[in-house]
């Protein structure tokens, strides 16, 4: 189970002009996605994955070699 870290108060940007006070809840937003995603790219594709797409690549180049037959 993942935990996340406790949110900092922050003010609500509806109630402030203050660009840096919208800038900074910006990089927060930010460095949470960031810190969320980064476990997501580390792990493995999975190996039917990895051969779905491959079997994809395969189908493209035989409708590509096809059209060429047929053109020719």
């Amino acid at each position: 189970m993942n935990t996340f870290p406790r949110r900092a108060s922050v003010p609500d940007p509806r109630e402030t002009d203050d660009r840096s006070v919208i800038r900074s809840l910006d990089q927060q937003i930010g460095q949470e996605l960031r810190a969320l995603y980064n476990e997501v790219l580390a792990e493995p594709i999975p190996d039917r994955l990895l051969t779905l797409i491959d079997e994809l690549g395969r189908g493209d180049r035989t409708i590509t070699e096809t059209t060429e037959e047929v053109d020719a």
